[in-house]
């Protein structure tokens, strides 16, 4: 068995004390025999012998006292001795020496004994007072653990951190006697502020508080800012001496004298500095300032964990909120389909009324019976790690079928079970509803419910097919509504829409079983006349189409009279191809429309050339803006009396690089239907205003200049803003632009044409009627159009003075304008018996060959310096 040093140290001591008193006993003998045998006078040698052996026995204990007095007791047996005759004794000498050896160990043994009952004593005196010391230390432990259970709990039952802070103050300085506990928090303006957490036993503390509440501490500053700089406790013994307290005076107003300042920190934040007071001076106690500080740390721990809660628990208040206010339902399933939680927007698509309706509960009730089985094996495969889709049909409480798609992922089970299924589903009953209608919409169409242009290219190759096989004919024709632009502008798309639906139903009575009919855009329809044995089927099945006509459609009261142009080709006579023979319908259509139209036409190849040709110069068009093969001429318009020049009209020309000149009715009328007539008008106005402001800086200052609108740039909603635009960029005064228009235009939607052309009234233009007297127009409406003047047409200036028909009309519209305040301009005055006429009756202005043809700009600026004008004469 091992010794430690410290037992070997204890085992030398004892040695040295039992042989330390035998050693100074030993010394002693034979100090004393020296003394005597030099002559020493010792007055009594056996009493200091006697001494040593008490001294022995007291220091070295028994055994150490026992063996002082043997040797003693040797000693005097020696000393009591006859000389020279040593342990012989005389007289009394050798009683005397029993009786030492008798009373010598018995001393050393009595006292032994009371030293060691006296160790004893005082050894379990000492056991005593190390026992109380523990128990003392003990109970102090656990008052500092209950303290801290007890501020633990009433902490966690804390409401908020003031209400925390003040359960601290308040057990603090409950248990330790200190009367002023107080907190103080970094504020917004980045100083400590003194909070309302606070306590106090006794009053008289009042202004020290007031004080405390007013002041903001900086670091460094003051007891707290101390505290805040460090982030360790500070203890002042006297803060009415401390140099570094701006609240002495009031701590000394309230008897307030030591202060301990304490950090309460989370993590490094530091939350708040605890302080406390009492009235007397005191050195700094580390044992309380520990137990403080533990409080105070402990509360940090506590004010984190309590953060981190409110954090954790507003974070899952906002998913909670997040996850109720998705309008995608969101929900998590178990592994064997039972439903476990559900949001608001799931128990709405599922019309559940109560969440308890259905969590818990297995999912596939909701679904159709077909799905239910491919839901469960979904289930499994995105618990096996896969995330997953599925669409799927589903009843509602209510019996509502709705179609959903569920995005869904593996999520680990809150309370460490298996996995679980987090969904996200919505309902895309509207998608697939989009789907059958989009389908539906690839093949019919969808205001008529007629088969569209793929519909219409598949039965006829089919119907192709079949004829193949047959050797049958098969006729593809193409019709288009007579002036359906007319009805749709002036009676409105509404019922323009009403008219086709009407026109569809009766073509579908008009047709043969077999037979098909479709809508293709606008007001073209196309047919398929299938199983036919000769042309002349195709010729009595075109006539029973056009006679569906002859009967008015009944449309939103209106009574409407339509008719239609077709053209028919024929398989496989025309053409091989599906597509080929649309197009061959197409063209013989456009023949029945020059024809006259409401007749029907039949394709010849002739017709594709025309088409051709159509189509080429239709491609050049959009080009010859680009390419400044469009110019302006202008025509002089003079004053009826004077003769003077004092306007002109621009007039378009297209010069084409291969075919020459082209004339404007042939190509105006494409530009019309194509919608290039948009940019060009633009361009013609533009160019018009901008050469009328160049001849007036040269030296024509009144010139005005007139431009024609076509039906389409008139429609357009922002027609004065663009012509707006044009006479700000080119600075021409629009008191000379001249606007012209015709009848049939303004009549097609007479109220929205009064509209605009009051809004081009009121930027001071001049508005006119061009070719005035070869439309409808009703009177009653062209008093109401702000217009200033009406141009005679030149069919009725032709043939004056001749043809008294013409001459008529042309004073009755001369002086029917004048008692209307309207100005006339004659259009086409050639001769000067027409220009003597017009000059008789009045007529304001004249314009033709008489005086100029159109001529270029730079003829006609040549014009205008000649100073020619009409003759007066």
């Amino acid at each position: 068995m091992a010794i430690t040093g410290q037992e070997l140290c204890s085992a030398k001591l004892n040695v040295w004390r039992n042989l330390s008193g035998p050693l100074l006993a030993a010394s002693a003998v034979v100090f004393v025999e020296i003394l005597l045998r030099v002559g020493f006078k010792i007055p009594n040698p056996p009493a200091i012998l006697l001494l040593i052996v008490a001294f022995s026995a007291f220091y070295g204990g028994m055994v150490s006292g026992m063996v002082s007095a043997a040797m003693a007791w040797l000693y005097f047996a020696y000393f009591f001795s006859i000389p020279g005759q040593p342990f012989h004794y005389a007289g009394e000498n050798f009683t005397r020496v029993m009786m030492w050896a008798v009373t010598t160990p018995a001393m050393a043994l009595m006292i032994g004994f009371l030293k060691r009952r006296a160790m004893h004593v005082s050894s379990l005196t000492t056991t005593n007072t190390i026992l109380k010391a523990q128990m003392t230390e003990r109970k102090r432990a656990e008052d500092e653990v209950r303290l801290l259970q007890a501020m633990t709990v009433a902490v966690g039952e804390a409401h908020d951190l003031y209400s925390a802070l003040e359960v601290v103050l308040r057990k603090v300085c409950e248990s330790t006697g200190w009367l002023v506990g107080q907190a103080w928090m970094p504020g917004e303006t980045g100083r400590l502020e003194c909070v309302p957490a606070w306590y106090g036993n006794t009053a008289g503390f009042e202004r020290f508080r007031k004080t405390s509440l007013e002041m903001k501490c900086m670091h460094g500053t003051g007891l707290p800012g101390r505290v805040w700089a460090s982030k360790k406790p500070v203890w002042v013994n006297d803060v009415t001496c401390d140099g570094n307290f701006p609240r002495a005076s009031a701590a000394m107003e309230a008897g307030l004298r030591a202060g301990l300042g304490i950090p309460v920190l989370a993590g490094d934040e530091m939350i708040a500095v605890l302080e406390f007071f009492v009235r007397a001076p005191r050195d700094e106690d580390e044992h309380l300032t520990g137990i403080v500080s533990s409080i105070a740390a402990q509360l940090g721990s506590m004010i984190e964990h309590k953060r981190a809660q409110e954090a954790l628990r507003r974070s899952e208040n906002q998913l909670r909120a997040i996850v109720d206010a998705e309008p995608e339902c969101v929900k998590i399933v178990a592994a064997d389909g039972t439903l476990l939680q559900m949001n608001a927007a799931g128990l709405a698509m599922i019309e559940a009324s109560r969440p308890e309706q259905v969590i818990g509960k297995p999912i596939f009730g909701l679904l159709l019976p077909e799905y239910r089985e491919p839901f469960r094996d979904f289930i499994d495969n995105v618990l096996r790690g896969n995330k997953g889709k599925m669409e799927f049909e589903m009843i509602g409480f209510k019996g509502t079928h709705r179609w959903m798609e569920s995005h869904s992922v593996a999520m680990p089970s809150d309370r460490g079970g298996p996995p679980v299924m987090l969904s996200i589903t919505r309902d895309i009953t509207e998608l697939k509803n989009s789907e059958r209608r989009l389908k539906q919409l690839a093949h019919f169409d969808s205001l008529t419910d007629l088969p569209n242009r793929v519909q219409f290219i598949e039965r006829l190759e089919q119907t192709m097919a079949d004829a193949d096989r047959n050797e049958r004919l098969v006729g593809v024709a193409f019709l288009d509504l007579d002036r359906f632009k007319y009805i749709n502008d002036s009676l409105g798309h509404g019922k323009g829409d009403l008219l086709l639906r009407e026109v569809a139903i009766r073509l579908n009575g008009a047709i043969r079983r077999g037979d098909t009919v479709a809508r293709l855009s606008g007001d073209e329809f196309a047919l398929v006349l299938a199983d036919m044995g000769h042309v002349d089927d195709a010729v009595r099945v075109a006539q029973k189409i056009l006679d569906v006509f002859r009967q008015p459609f009944l449309v939103a009261g209106h009574e409407l009279f339509v008719t239609a142009s077709m053209g028919i080709t024929l398989y496989p006579f025309d053409d091989r191809g599906a597509q080929d023979l649309l197009r061959n319908a197409d063209v013989a259509m456009y023949r029945a429309k020059e024809s006259g139209k409401n007749n029907f036409q039949f394709y010849v190849a002739e017709m594709t050339a025309k088409a051709t040709e159509r189509l080429s110069l239709e491609n050049d068009l959009r080009s010859a803006l680009d390419r400044g093969e469009l110019s302006l001429h202008y025509q002089p318009i003079a004053d009826g009396k004077s003769g003077r020049v004092v306007g002109m009209e621009a007039l378009l020309r297209w010069k084409h690089p291969v075919r020459g000149m082209i004339s404007p009715a042939q190509f105006i009328p494409l530009a019309e239907e194509t919608g290039f007539i948009i940019p060009i008008g633009e361009w013609v106005l533009r160019t018009a205003c901008l050469q009328c402001r160049a001849w007036q800086k040269q030296g024509f200052p009144s010139l005005s200049v007139a431009v024609n609108l076509s039906s389409r740039q008139f429609h357009q909603k922002d027609l004065p803003a663009s012509i707006y635009n044009i006479l700000q960029e080119t600075g021409l005064n629009p008191l000379y632009l001249d606007l012209e228009i015709t009848e049939g235009l303004v009549m097609q939607q007479a109220e929205s044409s009064i509209n605009t052309l009051r809004e081009l009234k009121a930027m001071d233009m001049r508005i006119s009627i061009d070719d005035f007297g070869t439309g409808y127009s009703s009177l009653s409406y062209l008093k109401r159009f702000p217009i200033d003047v009406l141009k005679i047409d030149q069919s009725f200036v032709r043939g004056i003075p001749g043809d008294a028909d013409d001459a008529a009309i042309a004073g009755t519209i001369i002086t029917m304008a004048h008692s209307l305040g309207l100005k006339v301009v004659a259009e086409g005055v050639e001769t000067r018996e027409q220009l003597n006429f017009m000059r008789e009756h009045d007529c304001d202005a004249m314009q033709g060959y008489f005086l100029s043809k159109p001529l270029p700009a730079d003829q006609f600026e040549s014009f205008l310096k000649s100073g020619a004008r009409l003759a007066t004469g």
